[in-house]
């Protein structure tokens, strides 16, 4: 399976911006693992068809600055990793770990 590396710089509040980035990528592919390294930067792991690349991209630079795409005339239908690192400009670089509250 091939792999792409991106990376995204967004300008705005982080819980409102990870929810616009979760519903762009809904619409071409699945995220496969979600990592928070801290309130100023996540880490996603997204598998999609290599035919829709473009598209997430388009939709995905439309919500942050982003790089690391690299056009590739392939219209299969094979899997294709994508390694979003994305950072928050409004963060301030702690780290918090929330535990939830299970009754």
């Amino acid at each position: 399976m091939n792999k792409s590396y991106w990376s995204g710089i967004i300008n705005g509040e982080k819980t409102e911006a990870i929810s616009e980035i979760c519903s762009a990528i809904d619409k071409y592919a699945i995220i496969l693992n979600f990592q928070r390294f801290s309130d100023i930067s996540i880490g996603l792991v997204i598998e999609i068809e290599e035919q829709r690349l473009a598209d997430l991209f388009v939709s995905l630079n439309k919500i942050m600055s982003i790089e690391g795409y690299k056009q590739c005339a392939s219209d299969t239908k094979a899997s294709r990793l994508v390694l979003l690192n994305v950072t928050f400009t409004k963060g301030t670089g702690d780290l918090l770990i929330e535990v939830p509250d299970i009754s």
